[in-house]
């Protein structure tokens, strides 16, 4: 007979999953959010970054979704009632919730999960933090290179690859203009290994 699992309810675990789902959930509207202006402001390949950023934390809201037992659950959540910046002040401030609300914020909910007899959540936990501190150390990277202007620049040959198609081309800045499509530097991508 299979042993029956512990309930959530009513626990600080409880409270944290429903915290992060929460958190989760907004960080994927935002990142939404501050993909279309990164786009305005001609830096496609930080769209790029914040729209594959937002599929992980809609993701991540859909673990901690599964994981609660159903009713209903009052939680106070913190929410950036912010506006919508510019992309150097969106990475900044998705700097802030990917260190906070992510990465420490989930390290200690783990500790609480660990302590209160639920290894696998602590587990969870701990996954998606170091998935959030790759989100942090993307954006950032990013966030240097806008403030230093080094967006389309490296001090040393890489791979770029043109986001409208595909056309792969190698050098320290991607061409002025694709030579398959005519669009615009802005719509290359870097592909070195740090992003």
């Amino acid at each position: 007979m299979a042993k029956k699992k512990k309930s959530i309810k009513g626990t600080r675990t409880e409270q944290n999953i429903v915290l992060a789902y929460l958190n989760e959930s907004q960080s994927y509207a935002r990142y939404t959010f501050y993909a279309k202006q990164a786009d305005k402001e001609l830096y496609f390949p930080i769209g790029v970054i914040f729209r594959q950023t937002a599929e992980n934390e809609f993701n991540h809201a859909k673990v901690f979704f599964k994981m609660l037992e159903g009713g209903v659950v009052d939680a106070k959540v913190p929410t950036d009632a912010g506006i919508i910046g510019d992309t150097a002040t969106n990475l900044k401030i998705s700097m802030g919730e990917e260190a906070n609300a992510g990465v420490k914020g989930y390290e200690e909910a783990a500790k609480t999960a660990q302590e209160e007899g639920f290894p696998e959540i602590a587990e969870h936990f701990l996954a998606i933090a170091k998935a959030e501190q790759h989100h942090l150390d993307r954006f950032t990277r990013y966030l240097k290179m806008v403030e230093e202007g080094t967006v389309w620049k490296r001090d040393h040959a890489i791979r770029w690859q043109c986001l409208v198609c595909g056309y792969i081309f190698e050098g320290n800045e991607p061409p002025k203009v694709c030579p398959g499509c005519d669009h615009p530097y802005q719509h290359y991508m870097p592909l070195d290994e740090d992003d």
